[in-house]
């Protein structure tokens, strides 16, 4: 066997995790709200424009299986009607293409991925509609491929949203990712044991107020519900730049595995 081929089959062992952005709601310059790809074929909330983002970072929005969103807050799915229009524009490269999965919160998804349809005139320019299938789950369901499973618990927050186990059926390994969400006891049985919880910290390095009514988390909070569940690593994501590595540091006094990613950085899940 060569050693390109050696190579090969290494790299597509792997579960990877390209972070395309990991701002909350508004991103600075170069940036983007929290979104990323998981092997190159799965996406996690679209940002305000993650297609662009994956192109930047030497990925294809044409190689997407599934787009996979947490919920339906603006931030987290902005980034749609150009993804969609991009997949229809691009569609004589892959003639022969399967439908882009598009799965999340049961009350929203269909809504949300028809205006995005609507803002594109697609009834006016059918064309630019390309082929998907909706999968709205709910807390309890379970979604299936050959390639992923999806197991989805209830998220605290002002919508409804969705924290999810990824389970890479190439190789048995699976990993956390929570959206938006305040503190939740659920979430931590959940993730219970994994190696990577990504879990939302958009208060940065302080905890979330008792009158939450963003419902949201800060970094002492998703580090106590990784420290409760024994997860093996915590990556924080969704927060503003200015406060990450005061974030970080307040996560890491509580549970020291903590990291936040760097926009284009590849984690690989253990």
């Amino acid at each position: 066997m060569t050693d390109d081929r050696q190579a090969g089959i290494a790299e597509s062992s792997r579960t990877q995790i390209t972070f395309l952005g990991t701002a909350a709601v508004v991103p600075g310059r170069g940036q983007d709200s929290t979104c990323f790809v998981i092997n190159g074929k799965h996406l996690v909330d679209t940002g305000w424009y993650g297609a662009l983002k994956m192109l930047h970072y030497g990925l294809d929005p044409m190689d997407l299986d599934t787009l996979i969103l947490t919920h339906c807050h603006h931030d987290h799915y902005l980034g749609l009607p150009l993804l969609l229009f991009y997949r229809s524009t691009c569609a004589a490269r892959r003639p022969d293409g399967p439908p882009l999965k598009i799965i999340g919160p049961q009350e929203d998804l269909e809504r949300v991925v028809r205006l995005a349809l609507q803002f594109l005139q697609s009834d006016r320019y059918p064309v630019v509609a390309p082929a998907v299938e909706l999968f709205p789950l709910s807390p309890g369901d379970r979604f299936e491929t050959d390639s992923v499973q999806l197991e989805p618990c209830v998220a605290i927050h002002t919508v409804p949203a969705l924290c999810y186990r990824f389970t890479d059926r190439h190789n048995g390994k699976t990993f956390a990712f929570t959206g938006d969400t305040a503190p939740s006891a659920k979430i931590v049985e959940h993730v219970r044991g994994l190696p990577l919880l990504i879990h939302e910290a958009s208060y940065g390095p302080a905890p979330a107020p008792a009158d939450d009514a963003y419902l949201h988390s800060g970094a002492p909070d998703a580090a106590r519900i990784a420290s409760e569940a024994r997860v093996g690593r915590l990556a924080l994501v969704h927060g503003v730049a200015e406060k990450q590595e005061a974030a970080v540091a307040a996560a890491q006094a509580l549970f020291p595995n903590t990291f936040w990613p760097a926009d284009g950085q590849t984690v690989t899940v253990e």
